[in-house]
């Protein structure tokens, strides 16, 4: 009709897929932050047994060392010795070792900061001015257990808060401990989950995705079944109903009347009682490819019932309109059939319609239409009416 480029328009059905994927994935949000604040928790709970299980283990290599004093094997200096540098050589991870101090704070043990061996960690000062050791009980401090505390990084000065896990060891009065930077366990948890999320993200995108596509690709088979005529291959009039109310906002939209071009076949009746019911079959195909190669890709071609036919899309001159209906006609009137060896041919009809927007329902410009149809056949059939 006129040369204008259309947009595509949805069926119900696909716009209800669209809305289930649009659930499927904020549920998939929802789901991974759950997963996310979970998994965080769990992994900081696991942070701290193993600091826990950590302690525990260099309380049984210092246990170890005291036995071998006891049984004489070596001397309680050297076992003494012996277990410092154990525990000494016993970093691990990133930040990680293990400190020894004496119930009443004197520092035995530090790998990463030597020079405060010898110094009381009664007088480890925060920034603020206190002295939070001080304030710990030595009852307290001999029953151990967990314990927060601020302390500097190996390559700073900078105190962090950290958690730590402490033994007392009464036969040499240590108290053994390990502790987890906040900041370094939140960072190594953050990354931890991360890439866990990522990893569960993409594949549950990778397997929607996946779903979406096949089912839209099937939903897409049955709404072209469903909107599409077995035998000519034309939209139904249910397609009609389902996509005029789109086209009519969108063509309201871009100020564009809409043009409706109503066609019958001419006593086609005849064709089906001459020549049988399978001829009229055919007849019907050739005329809806006629319609579909005289017409553009954005323009709708709808068998309507039987052998009538609506074509409809947007128009900017009315001359286009009457040249679009006027070269189906031309070209089904050229058109040679044959039938057990006699030829024969049809011709059509065609009503045209405006869709004014601001005048008329739809419903009423389809009646203008089938009225002009109407009036064509009145005044000699194989024409054009507008």
């Amino acid at each position: 009709m006129a040369n204008i480029t259309t947009q595509p328009y949805r069926l119900p059905l696909q716009n209800k897929l669209f809305g289930l994927s649009a659930v499927i994935f904020a549920g998939l949000i929802a789901f991974l932050l759950f997963f996310y604040m979970s998994f965080s928790n769990s992994l900081e709970k696991e942070k701290k047994a193993q600091s826990k299980h950590l302690t525990e283990s260099a309380s049984g290599m210092v246990s170890y060392f005291h036995e071998l004093s006891l049984t004489g094997q070596l001397s309680d200096d050297v076992a003494k010795k012996y277990a410092m540098e154990a525990l000494k050589e016993s970093t691990y991870s990133n930040n990680g070792y293990f400190w020894i101090s004496t119930l009443d704070g004197k520092i035995l043990l530090q790998p990463y900061k030597p020079e405060l061996v010898g110094m009381s960690l009664l007088d480890w000062q925060y920034t603020d001015g206190s002295y939070p050791f001080r304030d710990i009980e030595r009852d307290e401090r001999k029953n151990g257990g967990w314990v927060n505390y601020l302390w500097s990084k190996n390559d700073s000065l900078e105190q962090f808060p950290k958690i730590g896990y402490v033994l007392y060891f009464e036969p040499w009065d240590w108290l053994v401990g390990t502790g987890i930077y906040i900041d370094d366990m939140e960072k190594n948890v953050f990354w931890t989950v991360a890439k866990a999320s990522g990893m569960l993200l993409f594949g549950f995108v990778l397997f929607i995705s996946s779903a979406i596509i096949t089912i839209n690709y099937f939903v897409n088979q049955l709404s072209e079944q469903s909107v599409r005529d077995s035998l000519t291959k034309l939209y139904t009039k249910r397609f009609l109903e389902e996509v005029i109310p789109g086209m009519l906002e969108n063509e309201k939209r871009h100020n564009r009347a809409l043009a409706v071009i109503f066609l019958d076949i001419d006593h086609f009746k005849k064709i089906n009682d001459t020549y049988g019911h399978h001829c009229g079959d055919k007849v019907l195909q050739t005329v809806a490819n006629v319609m579909m190669e005289c017409t553009r890709t954005g323009d709708y071609c709808i068998r309507y019932g039987g052998e009538e036919f609506v074509i409809i899309g947007p128009c900017d001159d009315n001359k286009n309109v009457i040249a679009v209906a006027e070269r189906i006609r031309k070209s089904v009137a050229n058109l040679a059939f044959n039938h057990d060896g006699i030829e024969f041919t049809v011709t059509l009809s065609a009503g045209i319609a405006l869709h004014e927007h601001h005048n008329t329902s739809f419903d009423e410009t389809l009646i203008n239409a089938d009225m002009k149809l109407y009036y064509a056949k009145e005044n000699g059939r194989n024409r054009v009416a507008f």
